[in-house]
């Protein structure tokens, strides 16, 4: 557990004396849930998961509830994000949540989210570029658009490399459906969702320095 929340971290002792010295409560309750809520929102999804790991065994019903909130719809992001709201942190704090759903064995989970994840991306891509009052509201048509204007801002840019906007888009969407149709067996789904995650960080990490 240590080496999941930072191995440098003083040991119990050490912080149950430094507690008395000022004064905070040092009942084991208090203690951990303090360490938890001081921890930033990627390492205390961790720090959860590894502690759902180590007591699956005791109620593998509650272990797996716990490991679909981590990893639910509420922690995904919408098509309606604005633009300014996209940044590098805020692609970390989703890819954060995809990890989180692929460690605990929900791949076709962690495929919907990155599914959702694009879908945002360039639907806020669109409207920070194109002022009307409607827009494309799916995957590829979206990726068409986005394509579409890097071909008129960026001609210098080969356009094998911005075709692979739509052929990612395609790509990501059809490894949701799929999930949706057929059953993968874990070592497929492992693989296919994390190729999936690492897609979705490529291709928003590229679009970020246009947006």
């Amino acid at each position: 557990m240590r080496e999941v929340v930072d191995p440098y971290f003083p040991g119990y002792n050490e912080v149950i004396e430094y507690r008395k010295r000022t004064g905070q409560s040092t009942s084991r309750r208090d203690y951990f849930k303090d360490i938890l809520f001081e921890l930033d929102e990627n390492r205390r999804a961790r720090v959860v998961l590894s502690i759902v790991s180590d007591a699956e065994h005791t109620n593998p019903e509650l272990a797996s509830d716990i490991r679909k909130m981590l990893g639910g719809e509420a922690l995904a992001p919408m098509a309606t994000i604005p633009a300014a709201a996209w940044n590098a942190a805020r692609l970390n704090e989703f890819l954060a949540n995809i990890d989180a759903a692929i460690a605990a064995g929900e791949y076709e989970r962690a495929v919907s989210l990155s599914y959702t994840c694009l879908e945002g991306f360039l639907g806020a891509f669109v409207r920070a570029k194109f002022q009307r009052d409607k827009y494309e509201n799916e995957i590829i048509a979206l990726a068409k658009e986005v394509r579409q204007f890097l071909k008129e801002t960026i001609s210098d840019y080969p356009d094998e490399l911005l075709n692979l906007v739509t052929s990612t888009a395609h790509a990501i969407d059809r490894a949701r459906n799929r999930f949706s149709e057929a059953h993968f067996a874990n070592e497929a789904g492992s693989w296919m969702a994390t190729y999936v995650r690492d897609l979705v960080n490529s291709e928003i990490r590229l679009l970020l320095h246009f947006l």
